[in-house]
């Protein structure tokens, strides 16, 4: 079986986020997104919550009320998803629960350093206009 490099929460995170970029006019209440994709409801309106408070989704109250992505999806980072769940662990070494830097290197460092630097690239280069959001 294969470890996932995203945690649950960050996978739910994401997947709502790509899903709402699918029509980025509509307002979706969080029980339409749970029906769709399948998160528990009380997972999905803790992440919306999340994701409202760091301004990634905006918020209209009331009875025809519900969340819509604050920005343009070319303007929305992956990389800006993990960080309003406070998941965005990318300059944490993978095998060292310690600090590893360059002055402190665990035993993988210098092998974990050009993958490292690829994650996180991508994560910092990829909007949600270059995912397809019919894969989820």
């Amino acid at each position: 079986m294969e470890t996932p490099i995203f945690s649950k929460t960050a996978q739910y995170a994401f997947r709502i986020v790509i899903f709402m970029s699918n029509d980025t006019e509509r307002l979706f209440s969080a029980a339409y997104i749970h029906e769709k994709i399948d998160i528990p409801y009380k997972y999905l309106a803790m992440l919306m919550t999340k994701l409202a408070k760091s301004d990634l989704l905006e918020v209209t109250r009331g009875r025809n009320g519900g969340f819509l992505l604050s920005r343009e999806v070319s303007e929305i980072y992956l990389i800006d998803v993990l960080d309003a769940i406070k998941e965005n662990n990318c300059t944490n070494c993978a095998f060292t629960e310690s600090d590893c830097d360059e002055l402190n290197p665990c035993s993988l460092h210098d092998v974990y350093k050009v993958p490292k630097q690829a994650l996180v690239d991508m994560l910092t280069t990829t909007t949600l206009a270059n995912i397809d959001p019919k894969l989820i």
